[in-house]
Formats: structure tokens, C-alpha cells, sequence
């Protein structure tokens, strides 16, 4: 009787501790790289500038929102290189004002990540 109690015990122990896990789940968001333009730069009005970098995940990207633009196909499973992007600079856009571009990524966890860039306009 003493071992059947035992292993209910050790069973019920089992079942708290993997569901304990199971619960607790991804809460790592995921993490976005910008490399160009980088943040801060100073653009040129009527250029078109190539956005480029990575997002990452540890175990799964869901979508990535760049600047408007919703991508749900990547890389791999757990990484997205950023291409085939652009960043136009109207030619009438006010000389000296501020732009910010903000780069959204979500995993499959719904952790999300969110990078605003900040840019000047000359």
C-alpha cells in the first residue's frame, strides 16, 4: 500500500511539474536587426534606400510588419533576413524633419517585438 501511494505521488508530481512547463512556454520575443540604413542616419529627399537586416526567434517567427509590409514566409523557422525592401524619400518631403520607420515582429507564442528607427531628411 505504502509503494502505491508512492507512485501516485510521484505521478501527481510528474503531471504538476510538465504542466508547470507546458504553461509556462516561449516568452523570449523575438529580436530584429536593423544594419541599413541605420538608425539615425540622414537621408536624401527623392533617394530610395534598401532596408537591411535580420529578425530572429529561439523557437519560431509568426510575422514580421516592416514599415507596413506583412511577411509570414521566411528563411527558416527562426530566422528572417530582410530584403527586397525600400525606403523612398519623397522629393517634397520638408528638409530637416524627422522620419521613424517602426519594424514589427511577432512569434509563434505571441511575444512581439517592436524596433522604431529614427531618421533625418536633408
Amino acid at each position: 500500500m505504502q509503494v502505491l501511494k508512492l507512485l501516485t505521488f510521484i505521478g501527481v508530481l510528474f503531471l504538476v511539474v510538465s504542466c508547470g512547463k507546458d504553461d509556462e512556454g516561449d516568452v523570449t520575443a523575438p529580436v530584429i536587426s536593423i544594419t541599413s540604413p541605420a538608425d539615425g542616419t540622414v537621408l536624401e529627399r527623392g533617394k530610395t534606400y534598401p532596408v537591411q537586416g535580420t529578425v530572429t526567434d529561439d523557437t519560431e517567427l509568426a510575422e514580421i510588419d516592416a514599415a507596413g509590409v506583412k511577411i509570414t514566409t521566411f528563411d527558416t523557422k527562426t530566422k528572417h533576413t530582410l530584403a527586397n525592401l525600400n525606403l523612398p524619400i519623397e522629393a517634397n518631403t520638408p528638409v530637416n524633419s524627422g522620419i521613424n520607420v517602426t519594424i514589427t515582429a511577432k512569434d509563434k507564442s505571441g511575444n512581439v517585438a517592436t524596433k522604431v528607427l529614427k531618421y533625418t531628411v536633408k
